[in-house]
């Protein structure tokens, strides 16, 4: 699935729930592991070189089961704006994806890093996947995989995601709002050719056009499908002043109990 993880580290409680999901997705292809520690200038403006060594020996003892597991595994600490610096280090290391981790109760703005993750979700090049801490019933298999698209040449990307990923999951579910379809003035039935084209290259695709407010179908239908991972691309619909990477990330989170992964467009689709 993912063969080389970037995992943004802040020595919160988040870490052994991220390991676990490291774990769980090393029996799908991951191979290699980054361990990232950025320190920012808010939180230390003068970092000293034993500063950054004693992190660096900290991020070393998280890594060492990593590495008995058969992992390879490495270690950066770095000083710095941490979403800028986590995009430039999964550019640098040809990373797959960023795990990284929502603490509290699933809210925004509690979530690892500060606003880190939603800096960063607009920085990176590959998806990102955020772990929330508080666990619901569901996350911790493959059962049920579902996608929220809009049709846009933005959302591709994350449909390709879907597609490389649904043979791992038992469920696959596909799904688009009426709402965007009033939003960009697509029809119904320009809806179902689009899923229509999905199933064919995806068997088994449960896929719908469902009525209603775009952030709250989501959440009705994944929670409904007890899904174990949601995959949302890249929004560009200015009619509706947001992204699927900012507020809707943050309903998710509140309202879903899985993982959510975020997929940026290519430069060329923005």
């Amino acid at each position: 699935m993912f063969p080389h993880v970037v995992i943004a580290i802040d020595f919160s409680p988040a870490w052994p729930l991220l390991e676990q999901r490291l774990i769980r997705l090393r029996a799908k292809g991951v191979k290699r592991v980054s361990l990232v520690h950025i320190i920012s200038p808010k939180s230390l403006p003068s970092a000293t070189e034993s500063d950054i060594q004693a992190l660096q020996d900290r991020l070393q003892q998280q890594a060492e089961p990593l590495t008995e597991l058969g992992l390879d595994t490495a270690c950066y600490v770095d000083t710095g704006k941490p979403s800028e610096q986590l995009a430039a280090y999964a550019d640098k290391l040809a990373a797959d994806l960023i795990l990284i981790g929502c603490q509290g109760h699933g809210r925004w703005q509690e979530m690892l890093l500060g606003s880190t993750a939603l800096n960063l979700a607009h920085l990176t090049r590959i998806p990102l996947w955020l772990e929330p801490v508080a666990q619901g019933e569901h996350g911790d298999a493959y059962n049920t995989i579902v996608l929220a698209t809009d049709m846009s040449p933005t959302a591709s990307k994350a449909e390709r995601l879907f597609q490389t990923l649904a043979p791992h999951y038992q469920h696959r579910v596909a799904i688009i709002a009426e709402q965007l379809l009033e939003a960009d003035g697509y029809s119904i039935e320009a809806a179902q050719l689009h899923l229509t084209a999905l199933a064919k290259r995806i068997p088994k695709l449960d896929a719908i056009v469902v009525p209603g407010e775009f952030k709250q179908v989501i959440i009705h239908e994944a929670n409904a499908w007890q899904a174990d991972v949601i995959i949302i691309g890249q929004q560009g619909h200015s009619r509706l002043h947001e992204r699927l990477l900012g507020s809707t990330a943050q309903t998710l989170l509140e309202g879903a109990a899985c993982p959510v992964i975020l997929v940026p467009s290519t430069p060329q689709e923005s």
